[in-house]
């Protein structure tokens, strides 16, 4: 059994993408849930996934000081793929601080940088020198890696560059999420129209699992947004499980003291248990 590879992407900023990613890797892998070995991966240069999974301090001190983020991997890949044996730059010890009868027996993370964002501005038009293509990093570093997990959630930056397009040629399938309302909507119409491109392009066939509605708070205008997503046959089907505007939840994206998932998720944990379940059966186990 080799591991489902999936984007979580929007191009509208704000969808609470990472919280989503964040929530996925703690349910599906924690013990006292679904146990599944899981593999996180932060490709948004504001690293907000890589600050609420691990220490900054380990973080700075074992990663990033010795180039082992994902910057690095498009900047010097030679030095990645000689070394991917080593799987030096995979996070394995103290992911995530949800605790209290918890602990996660597979969940890991490969971390981001800022200088993501330098970076993604250099990178080379055709092939490095040892004869790949920028857009082909991922599913290089990720084809060993497969065997060691049941997941692989790759958090996207929201645009749609080499670096986002080498996520989804790595990837199975992506979820978008989406809050409803018209400015994300029509981020929403956007990104459906560059995956379809995206797979004429590259001759491939990234499917979509679902249209997951975040931050939902119910109002009339957002209600009449949702029921237009619904009926559109053209968008992907919405996830029946709609994640509620919370703002304690933002509170968690900060690795500070450990948690239990309620503290942490507070009147979301309902809905995150929900969603964990309905992924995996979209997804497949």
């Amino acid at each position: 059994m080799t591991a489902k590879v999936i984007s979580i992407c929007n191009l509208k900023g704000g969808v609470g993408k990472t919280t989503i990613v964040m929530a996925l890797a703690e349910y599906l892998a924690g013990d006292t849930m679904y146990k599944k070995r899981v593999l996180a991966i932060d490709l948004d240069p504001q690293s907000n996934l890589t600050s609420a999974l691990m220490s900054e301090e380990v973080w700075e001190k074992e990663f990033e000081s010795k180039k082992l983020t994902l910057p690095y991997l498009f900047k010097d890949p030679e030095y990645f793929l000689e070394n991917i044996k080593n799987e030096n730059f995979i996070v394995k010890n103290n992911v995530s601080n949800v605790r209290n009868r918890n602990s996660f027996a597979h969940l890991h993370l490969i971390p981001s940088s800022p200088r993501l964002f330098e970076i993604q501005e250099e990178l080379p038009s055709g092939y490095y020198s040892f004869n790949i293509k920028p857009v082909d990093l991922i599913r290089r570093i990720l084809k060993p890696l497969l065997k060691n997990y049941d997941y692989i959630l790759i958090d996207c930056a929201p645009n749609i560059n080499t670096v986002v397009k080498s996520a989804f040629l790595a990837s199975h399938a992506c979820i978008i999420p989406c809050v409803p309302n018209r400015m994300s909507i029509h981020g929403l119409d956007l990104l459906l129209e560059h995956i379809e491109k995206f797979n004429r392009d590259y001759v491939y066939n990234l499917k979509t699992v679902g249209t997951l509605i975040s931050r939902y708070n119910r109002t009339i205008a957002q209600s009449e947004n949702l029921n237009s997503i619904i009926v559109n046959p053209f968008y992907p089907q919405v996830f029946e499980t709609k994640i509620l505007e919370r703002a304690k939840i933002a509170e968690g994206l900060e690795l500070s003291s450990y948690l239990t998932y309620k503290q942490k998720y507070d009147d979301s944990h309902d809905s995150m248990v929900k969603l964990t379940k309905e992924f995996i059966q979209r997804v497949g186990k």
